[in-house]
């Protein structure tokens, strides 16, 4: 069963942003997360490790939260 998705304002408007060749990259690693975040090498945040990070094609980061409870997945950011 796939989770909820949730996007913060600030990743919608990074999104708008980033090179359109490299949206499908950041949408198939989103896709991957929703299904089975276990499958997708992500790592923890330094200074908040309930905050994650994945890197895709043309180093961008894109920053999530898991909610478990909710069973959903909040994107926070996009960054290049």
């Amino acid at each position: 069963m796939k989770r909820t998705l949730y996007f913060a304002a600030q990743a919608t408007a990074a999104l708008r942003q980033i090179d359109r060749r490299l949206v499908v990259s950041v949408w198939t690693t989103i896709d991957a997360l929703l299904e089975n975040p276990a499958s997708v090498d992500y790592r923890s945040d330094v200074e908040d490790p309930s905050l994650f990070g994945v890197t895709v094609a043309g180093d961008i980061t894109i920053w999530f939260e898991i909610l478990d409870e909710q069973h959903a997945l909040r994107v926070l950011d996009i960054e290049e």
